[in-house]
């Protein structure tokens, strides 16, 4: 298993190595690829947003650790992955806004704050800032390339699906003996957010995920107000 020190180590790396995949993928996308060969590119996102996950999946069970009250995609990050396919898939308003929100909140901060207890395997750094990495650059397409944007109203919207899930996935976690959304037991990633023990720490988790998805919304405003429109080949 790893362990935090091991973590952090190549951490900052990783992260700058993610951040130019990201660079990389969108800016040639947006410049060089022709209509087909952007469609190629969604078919290849979905492949591998999907593939990651069923290998991970494969290699937890192969390693004996793979369980129902850990390994579902029902965190945070997993919906925002779905909906993230979906929304390449289809153009979906209302998936594209979930995964805007819950997946550039909940994978970014899995990114700079990792959780080394989610990924028991060799592979873990690795595997952390791939599948939380994939959410991103999915959103990002759907914002740069499909020039897609959050509607008036959906952070409201957003702040009152994000409680109902809790409420949701409380229940789960009780039927599966989980922790989804990290309900039952704070995550051990560092985080100052993260504030004392259960179930005290649900007040910084409250206001963290309240101030995260009124910061996330801004350049949602400013990009709808000025009618900004990515110039896409």
């Amino acid at each position: 298993t790893y362990s935090k020190e091991l973590f952090t180590v190549p951490k900052n790396l990783y992260i700058i190595g993610t951040l130019f995949i990201w660079v990389i993928v969108i800016f040639i996308s947006s410049k060089f690829l022709n209509s087909q060969q952007r469609h190629m590119m969604i078919i290849l996102l979905i492949t591998l947003s999907l593939g990651q996950e069923i290998i991970d999946d494969i290699l937890r069970w192969n390693a004996g650790v793979w369980s129902v009250a850990n390994d579902l995609p029902l965190h945070m990050c997993g919906f925002s992955l779905i909906t993230s396919i979906y929304a390449l898939y289809t153009k979906s308003q209302t998936a594209f806004e979930l995964s805007y929100f819950w997946g550039l909140g909940g994978a970014l901060q899995a990114i700079i704050t990792p959780d080394p207890d989610r990924f028991p395997l060799d592979m873990s750094i690795f595997w952390n800032f791939l599948s939380h990495g994939i959410i991103i650059l999915n959103v990002l397409w759907l914002i740069v390339i499909e020039n897609m944007r959050c509607r008036r109203g959906s952070l409201l919207n957003m702040i009152l699906i994000t409680n109902a899930g809790v409420f949701i996935i409380s229940f789960l976690n009780s039927f599966l003996g989980g922790n989804y959304w990290f309900i039952c037991q704070k995550p051990s990633g560092e985080s100052p957010f993260i504030i004392s023990e259960w179930p005290l720490y649900f007040i910084g988790f409250e206001m963290f995920g309240i101030l995260v998805l009124g910061l996330f919304y801004i350049p949602m405003i400013i990009l709808r107000r000025k009618r900004v429109q990515f110039a896409v080949r």
